[in-house]
């Protein structure tokens, strides 16, 4: 009985928390305290589900990950909750000719084209909104990334995430993580993450629109026809 216990005990997939921390490529999120909760901040490659209201912040808060890295690859961005202008994209810091938007027509789709842009290996950042990602999908996803240099932000749905959390921690994904936005804080749960321990509550100073059916009202209805990104179908 010992030898199966005994190799099961080193296999190398399996982590404990007397372990000291493997290393690992970290992006930092430039908060010390959520960075500190991270064990360094966010891992360079893998896949990241972020629940989120659109509009709280949550793309700021992977501003230096997003833009602070591999800036000779591409950042792609698939089926935005609105129409993304590039004055914005650039004051994030991105420039506007390294980024690609897609629009998709259906949720397999744009699970399909993450997976190919990840796979290219020519994208540093792939930026996904889609609220039917399962283990399959996101295996795929994490894999991709993992061998290809590159990261996959998966923005879904808070009350997605809140009906589906018995089997959040289910998913094959590097980091799992929850926002909620208030006036001046953004709080960021951390449901799940590679050699470290979920942590709730961690609040950090952050700007945000209170209400963001303004934001979303605004970029549906922009009609600005000058459009410098890059865009396909």
């Amino acid at each position: 009985m010992n030898k199966p216990l005994s190799v099961l005990n080193n296999h190398p997939h399996i982590w404990r928390a007397r372990e000291k921390k493997q290393s690992e490529a970290k992006f930092s999120l430039g908060f010390p305290h959520l960075d500190k909760a991270l064990n360094g901040g966010v891992a360079s490659t893998g896949l990241v589900r972020i629940a989120s209201l659109t509009g709280v912040g949550e793309l700021s808060l992977f501003k230096e990950v997003i833009c602070g890295h591999r800036t000779h690859k591409l950042v792609v961005f698939i089926n935005p909750p609105g129409l993304l202008q590039s004055p914005w994209l650039e004051n994030l810091g991105l420039n506007a000719q390294q980024v690609l938007v897609v629009k998709a027509s259906s949720q397999q789709e744009s699970l399909w084209a993450a997976e190919q842009c990840l796979k290219s290996s020519a994208c540093h950042c792939v930026v996904l909104w889609s609220n039917a990602v399962g283990q399959k999908a996101a295996r795929r996803l994490q894999v991709a990334a993992t061998h290809n240099d590159a990261l996959c932000l998966l923005y879904t749905p808070q009350q997605r995430i809140s009906q589906q959390n018995t089997n959040a921690s289910a998913l094959p994904i590097a980091l799992d993580l929850a926002l909620l936005g208030e006036p001046h804080t953004l709080s960021i749960s951390i449901r799940k993450q590679r050699h470290g321990w979920p942590k709730d509550n961690i609040v950090i100073p952050h700007q945000w629109t209170p209400d963001n059916r303004a934001i979303k009202w605004a970029m549906a209805h922009n009609t600005l026809s000058d459009q410098a990104l890059h865009s396909v179908s």
